[in-house]
This record gives structure tokens, C-alpha cells and sequence, in this order.
């Protein structure tokens, strides 16, 4: 038996009333990957599209700050989207907090760590400075990266 996508089962067994409900499921797949294309892997992670109506886009996000930062490249989205031949008009940008398709991968920045030769830069910053929020900021840091290397065994 040949392996089919999904859409020739859904057109195949759908009901006439169905086909403009498939038809949209099949679009805002379509854009779904294309934005996966145009934005920055960090932030696709974190943002899904909504709903499309007359041209207007909605992108759902996590928190505020992808938000602002999709408003801010919005521009060039839209003139990404008119090159895929998507017709998008505008974009609006929506918080929703508790996404359930976002992506969080937790590993990412668990596994962030100073090099030997940053750690150094950084015990001459903080040496150098007078006490202060500052100096009592980047010892902390210090200290912790630290006891996290000396922590973590080697990998092989």
C-alpha cells in the first residue's frame, strides 16, 4: 500500500460541508510551515498561527516579549509571506500563556557555560571594580559557574 498525506484521506471521506473546514486546516498548515521558514528558529519555536480571515493573520506567542519582537519584524514578515505567494495583509500578534503547541526546549540553557578564558576576563572585571551591585553581580556569577564546571564530568 502507498503512504498517502493526510489531506487525500480527509478530501477522500469528507462530506461536502467539511471541504471549506479541510480547506482551512490545509491553509493554516501551509502558512504554519512557511513562518517556520521566515522567522528565526528561536522564535518559531514560540509563536503559532491563529486564524486568517480577509487577508488579516493572527500569530499567537507565549509572552510579551515575543510579541513585541514579531510586531517589531512584522514588516518584513508580510513582504516574506507576499514572496511565498501567501496573501497576508496584516498581522496581529496575540498572547496566549499557556500554549499548548509551543516548543520549550529547557535543555538549551541548562547546558550554557563560561569558558576558561571568560571566566578569567571575568575574575579581572570583578577585582577591578569598587563593591557594588555590580562586582557583588558578577562574583555571583562567577561562583556559580564555577561549582557548575566543577560539577558537570567531562565528556567523552
Amino acid at each position: 500500500m502507498t503512504a498517502r498525506k493526510i489531506d487525500f484521506y480527509l478530501t477522500t471521506l469528507g462530506a461536502a460541508d467539511q471541504q471549506g473546514l479541510i480547506a482551512q486546516a490545509s491553509e493554516l498548515a501551509l502558512i504554519q510551515r512557511a513562518l517556520t521558514e521566515i522567522i528565526p528558529p528561536r522564535l518559531s519555536i514560540y509563536c503559532t498561527v491563529g486564524r486568517i480571515s480577509k487577508g488579516n493573520l493572527t500569530l499567537y506567542t507565549t509572552n510579551g516579549a515575543i510579541a513585541a519582537k514579531l510586531k517589531q519584524i512584522s514588516p518584513s514578515l508580510l513582504l516574506k509571506f507576499q514572496k511565498k505567494n501567501i496573501e497576508v495583509t496584516a498581522i496581529r500578534v496575540a498572547v496566549q500563556a499557556h500554549n499548548p503547541f509551543a516548543f520549550v526546549d529547557k535543555k538549551i540553557d541548562k547546558d550554557l557555560t563560561i569558558g576558561p578564558l571568560g571566566l578569567n576576563n571575568l575574575s579581572q572585571l570583578a577585582a577591578g571594580l569598587p563593591p557594588s551591585p555590580l562586582k557583588t553581580a558578577v562574583e555571583s556569577l562567577l561562583k556559580k559557574q564555577i561549582t557548575q564546571t566543577t560539577l558537570t564530568p567531562p565528556t567523552i
